[in-house]
């Protein structure tokens, strides 16, 4: 009983302690509290896309008056100003009824190929706080990729070799590398991971190399589906029940057809486990 007597006053006394507080008593949150930065750290643009235009943003409880510097950071940047680019933009102005500014860079199409470019921003003097997103780099993707003509999304249809896997229509994905200009990352090769949520580039993501003919690209075996320990194997004919797994050091071969509009993988190939498995003969059309 002394317990709850105890219990009770106390509950009672916090309640009469809250009745006797203002409703109205809410903190309150100075310009001092404002601050601006990017919207985003990253952000890319197409060679061919002419311009681009990158948020910045006040965060301000009330909504003030602010003007920002914007900087290239010539040092920390691959593309050059005049010649792959130029900046429409020295500074960011906001009002209290706009929170919302835009830098305004002009991209420069060269019409050949030098790599993809990056551009280092940093906002600089104003008279409110830099967010943790003060900077940003802009990447401009080279239009002129020599493997150009085989990058985006195919569609691909199969019936899986274990009945019990059923039918799977479903795309992949294939993407340049950003240092080797004959490598690629093929994403989501495998439609079992693709249906149970495992997509690239955190999981179902192989590399492969295209041969200088441009013909067919080479994707090394046992790559890590990434997830658990499962493997990509591939064989050397179109029936796993007549062909062998393909050996350490060997490679699966996509054949590349129609200036790119198709990719057709010849020999079976699967995810050991085995988690699925393929007859060859396989189409993916490019969309």
């Amino acid at each position: 009983m002394k317990i709850f007597k105890l219990t009770y006053g106390l509950m009672a006394a916090t309640m009469l302690s809250l009745a006797s507080c203002d409703i109205n008593d809410l903190p309150e949150f100075s310009d001092s509290d404002a601050y601006v930065a990017f919207s985003s750290a990253t952000v890319t643009v197409g060679e061919a896309a002419g311009s681009v235009e990158i948020p910045v943003m006040l965060t301000s409880l009330k909504g003030l008056s602010a003007e920002v510097a914007v900087e290239v950071v010539t040092e920390e940047s691959t593309a050059v100003e005049g010649t792959d680019f130029t900046i429409e933009t020295q500074s960011v102005s906001f009002t209290p009824e706009s929170n919302t500014a835009y830098v305004k860079i002009n991209v420069v199409d060269n019409d050949e190929f030098t790599g993809n470019k990056t551009i280092k921003l940093k906002l600089g003097d104003t008279s409110v706080n830099l967010g943790a997103a003060k900077t940003c780099t802009v990447t401009i993707e080279d239009d002129e990729h020599p493997l150009l003509f085989i990058l985006g999304t195919y569609s691909g249809s199969a019936d899986s070799y274990f009945s019990s896997r059923g039918h799977y229509d479903w795309d992949i994905i294939v993407e340049r590398d950003n240092e080797d200009n004959n490598k690629v990352w093929i994403g989501n090769l495998d439609p079992f991971f693709v249906a149970n949520g495992f997509v690239a580039p955190d999981a179902n993501y192989f590399y492969g190399f295209v041969n200088e003919e441009k013909t067919e690209i080479r994707v090394p075996v046992d790559q890590e589906v990434g997830y658990q320990t499962y493997v990509l194997a591939g064989f050397d004919d179109p029936d796993p029940d007549e062909g062998n797994v393909l050996e350490t050091g060997s490679n699966m071969i996509i054949e590349i057809h129609d200036g790119g509009a198709k990719l057709v993988i010849p020999n079976a190939w699967g995810i050991t486990g085995w988690y699925n498995l393929f007859y060859g003969g396989i189409e993916f059309h490019k969309k």
